[in-house]
């Protein structure tokens, strides 16, 4: 990449894609700092394009790859997922966020109220009446317990 007038303070990499919209052999890299986050798409030979800077609108907390969909995680309670086929970056507001995993293609939150939350990434749902993301409470815990930790395993 050029060099950027910012410090990185979070980096997601990608090593292979397959069967993605940018082909076969692309590789992607994401850096945030503060609210932005820079994609790159790298090819095998060595030339690379900036797919896009993206705004969260509140500090990055992680970023990471979920199949060939770019996830971003801020603990004030949104989420950020830029979907490989559609080209499409959407923002959503859910509880404030303690912990997240996934598992395949599932993109679990744990959040402060009690509550799991889970989302399809790779069949990006969206809510027909007003387009947001679709975002599905899994598990509530009665006495609403912070979720301070999630780890999961599909087999």
């Amino acid at each position: 990449s050029p060099r950027l007038d910012w410090a990185i303070e979070r980096v997601a990499l990608n090593a292979k894609v397959l069967g993605g919209a940018l082909g076969d052999h692309d590789k992607m890299v994401a850096a945030a700092s503060c609210t932005e986050i820079i994609l790159w798409a790298l090819r095998a030979d060595g030339n690379g394009t900036e797919i896009g800077v993206f705004h969260l609108g509140v500090p990055v907390e992680a970023i990471f790859f979920v199949g060939n969909q770019l996830i971003a995680t801020s603990h004030t309670g949104k989420i950020g997922v830029w979907n490989a086929v559609t080209k499409h970056w959407q923002i959503q507001d859910v509880v404030p966020i303690n912990s997240y995993d996934a598992a395949g293609t599932f993109l679990l939150l744990g959040c402060n109220n009690g509550s799991i939350y889970y989302v399809d990434v790779q069949k990006f749902p969206l809510r027909m009446k007003d387009n947001d993301l679709l975002v599905t409470e899994l598990y509530r815990d009665p006495t609403e317990d912070a979720v301070t930790a999630l780890s999961v395993y599909l087999t």
